[in-house]
């Protein structure tokens, strides 16, 4: 046993390992392909609002608003008035005026040269957006650059933005290209800070929209902006009125102007260039601890988890952005909440199978434990068995069972040496014993059984107890087989009056073979291992061949000859004899069809199942099978045991007056072996009587035989029932019979049973034999 418990204890969390290694898989592939964007932009949203805050104020927003449109007409205007919104924003001090728009001004806009003429006398200060158009289905893209006059006196800069399915715009890039331009975006430009090719930064929007400073460009252009709210300050100029220009789905505001996600991105670079780290620290993180959880106790591998998941889902990343440090959390999130479903449904299956390893009653550790405690061992397995168990515990009061199941485990630890003991259900208990002491245990059982002698006192109550015991000591295969030939040795111990017997592994083929049978019976009968040899029929009267038994046969490819009775009451045992009767009754009536053509009358026997005696398919399946090959049912013949007829009840015997009904004829078959009665034999509709082979053996030689055989002809005579005689295997019988008058016989004298290609030749060669 020490070597059992040593192999086990070598692997505790090699289970845990491969969950750890798939959710691992599955979160990489989370952060790889992005799936939890979205969430973690809820995340963000989140953590936005707990470290919300005011912008700088060094961006003001100028909006074309709904007051501007009507007081100075809807958007877009001549060039003459951005001229002097630029005139008016210079001379209050504007550190810089940006243009959220395109200026799209007309070619033969008068206001043009004013419009040149106002960037020009601010020189460095005046930014234009040069951007382009979505990707048409061609992929290509249209380039909106100003015309060339105003790139001349002002600079460019691009407003193109990627926004995800809900219209949010999440990242800027530095720059874009325009029509081979790379051309700084505004936010870069206005905080004057660069990036790498292709990168991008995050939008802060912890910063409140509504502190970001803003003017109307009404009041701009009527001079009543104070200078104080301009001087020093980075302009933007943008749309704000209803249905002109774009809007974008602003987290926590809904949808806004873009020149305010311009602003805000603004804002955002002025307090330094954001570092993104993406998704890898947090992730690598919640991995750290994962691993090194799996070395504590697992109780507090839940504590842990529970307090490392919201502390990556928001207070890691919360403290990361404060400081500019921006990253994404899901699939960490994934890695520690998929660690730990996996861990709470590990630790449920473990309670629940400490709960299945366990017996209810007793408290003792039943065979679940043994099959995985002993899922490896190479110990011999030892069954022991007691006969009489449930009526022991029928005896006794509820609560004593325990009491008794306790006193049978002491007597088995004494005399096994201690090895631990597993109970099973119904009196069954188990042990393994060491590979090296399985050639000494015949004296341990023996001293077991002298125990076991000595009835146990149990609530005051003498109980005699029977016990048998079985050993397997082939270690070669699976610990549930074993165990189930430790209890084959152990019933045949009991049956044959020993105390205890070892398992015979050569019984193993046998037994495989029975278990098999049956599921390798229905694929014979498809594909024509089984098949239906035919057994003549002689007329003692005519001499003449008058019919034959159908009997099944199967010739297995690899056991070559099956004896028919191992099958045939196997298939009946388990239900399965309706497809079998139904395979030999259309291969006999096919042949009988075949060779009733010309004139010929050929009688055909068919055993019938007591099994199918009142089946409701019977009789559809048998006037289907004379339909379909055209044989007139007087000449089909089913024969039922004198048995099954006798033990038939009413509805049965109504079964065959219905299929007597339909003109086929009905045989007992066997007859002498059972106990038929004058009445019985009155009210069954059978058309013959075969007479068993017993007393057709010992005809000539036994005088009882004679008499016997002799009244059941006379008797079957007198009811207007036909005899046939079988086992006829001399001519010294078959001339008796004759003298007595008996109508028909078979047996090997009159052929073998053979093939339908040997009927028909035997049919051909065979010449009238007169009986004697």
């Amino acid at each position: 046993m020490k070597s059992v418990a040593t192999r086990n204890s070598k692997r505790p969390a090699s289970p845990m390992r491969i969950l750890l290694i798939w959710t691992l898989v599955s979160a990489l592939l989370f952060g790889v392909a992005e799936f939890g964007e979205p969430m973690d932009d809820i995340f963000r949203i989140a953590r936005n609002k707990m470290r919300e805050h005011n912008a700088s104020g060094q961006v003001l927003v100028v909006g074309i608003d709904n007051l501007s449109q009507q007081e100075l007409g809807d958007w877009p205007w001549p060039a003459e008035r951005y001229a002097a919104m630029i005139e008016k924003l210079g001379k209050a001090g504007a550190q810089g005026i940006y243009f959220d728009f395109p200026l799209n001004v007309p070619r033969n806009d008068t206001g043009t040269a004013s419009l040149i003429d106002a960037m020009g006398a601010q020189p460095g200060k005046v930014h234009i957006a040069a951007n382009f158009a979505p990707e048409t289905a061609d992929k290509q893209r249209a380039q909106l650059l100003p015309a060339p006059e105003l790139r001349n006196v002002a600079k460019l800069v691009n407003t193109n933005v990627r926004t995800n399915g809900f219209n949010t715009v999440w990242d800027v890039p530095f720059f874009n290209r325009v029509s081979n331009l790379s051309v700084p975006s505004l936010a870069a430009a206005a905080a004057r800070q660069k990036g790498e090719p292709g990168e991008t930064f995050p939008i802060d929007y912890a910063i409140r929209m509504d502190s970001l400073p803003y003017l109307s460009a009404a009041e701009v252009l009527r001079s009543q902006a104070e200078a104080d709210r301009v001087r020093g300050k980075t302009v933007i100029i943008g749309t704000n009125a209803t249905g002109i220009g774009n809007r974008y789905a602003v987290p926590g505001h809904g949808p806004s102007a873009s020149v305010f996600v311009s602003a805000i991105a603004a804002e955002t670079l002025l307090t330094g260039k954001p570092t993104v780290y993406g998704w890898w620290i947090p992730f690598g993180i919640a991995f750290t601890a994962c691993a090194l959880m799996l070395r504590v106790s697992r109780r507090r591998i839940v504590l842990g988890m529970l307090i490392l998941a919201p502390v990556c889902a928001i207070a890691l990343p919360l403290a990361l952005e404060s400081q500019g440090y921006i990253t994404s959390i899901m699939p960490a999130l994934v890695l520690l909440l998929g660690s730990m479903g996996h861990l709470a449904w590990s630790q449920h299956r473990q309670r629940f199978d400490e709960r299945g390893m366990v017996n209810e009653v007793s408290g003792q550790p039943n065979l679940n434990a043994l099959r995985a405690e002993g899922a490896e061992t190479q110990d011999g397995l030892i069954a022991a068995r007691i006969h009489n168990y449930a009526e022991a515990a029928t005896a006794l009061p509820a609560a004593a069972e325990k009491e008794l199941v306790e006193q049978i485990i002491l007597r088995l630890s004494l005399g096994n040496g201690g090895c631990k003991v597993y109970q099973g259900d119904e009196g069954i208990f188990m042990w393994l014993v060491p590979a090296a002491s399985v050639s000494n245990v015949g004296d341990q059982l023996a001293g077991l059984s002298a125990i076991f002698r000595s009835p146990a006192n149990v609530s005051g109550r003498l109980i005699d107890l029977g016990i048998a015991f079985g050993v397997d000591a082939d270690p070669g295969r699976s610990i549930q087989s074993r165990m189930s030939s430790a209890l084959l040795a152990c019933q045949e111990a009991q049956n044959a009056g020993e105390h205890w017997r070892v398992y015979d592994p050569t019984k193993l083929e046998a037994t495989e073979w029975r278990v098999t049978m049956l599921g390798e019976l229905d694929a014979a009968i498809d594909n024509g291992e089984v098949w239906v040899a035919f057994q003549p029929k002689l007329d003692l009267l005519s001499g003449e061949i008058c019919g034959a038994e159908a009997l099944v046969r199967w010739t297995h490819p690899e056991k070559g000859p099956i004896n028919p009775e191992e099958f045939i009451t196997a298939a009946e045992r388990h239900d399965r004899i309706e497809k079998l009767t139904e395979h030999v009754l259309n291969r006999a009536v096919q042949v009988a069809a075949s060779l009733n053509k010309g004139g010929r009358k050929f009688d055909m026997a068919v055993n019938l199942s007591p099994r199918l005696i009142g089946h409701a398919n019977l009789k559809p399946m048998v006037v289907q099978t004379l339909r379909r090959h055209g044989l007139a049912a007087e000449r089909l013949i089913l024969e039922i045991t004198e048995t099954a007829a006798m033990s038939s009840a009413e509805s049965a015997m109504q079964e065959l007056r219905d299929l007597r009904s339909i003109g086929l004829q009905l045989s007992i078959d066997d007859y002498g072996t059972g106990f038929s009665t004058l009445d019985y034999l009155k009210r069954c509709p059978a058309t013959e009587l075969k007479i068993d082979r017993s007393f057709v053996r010992m005809l000539v030689t036994s005088r009882s035989d004679r008499i016997m055989v002799n009244s059941t002809i006379e008797l079957a005579h007198s009811l207007g029932e036909e005899v046939v005689a079988e086992g006829v295997e001399d001519n010294e019988t078959l001339q008796l019979l004759g003298q007595m008058g008996c109508d028909k016989a078979q047996g090997y004298l009159i052929g073998r049973p053979m093939p339908f290609e040997a009927l028909v030749d035997y049919l051909a060669d065979h010449s009238p034999a007169k009986a004697a």
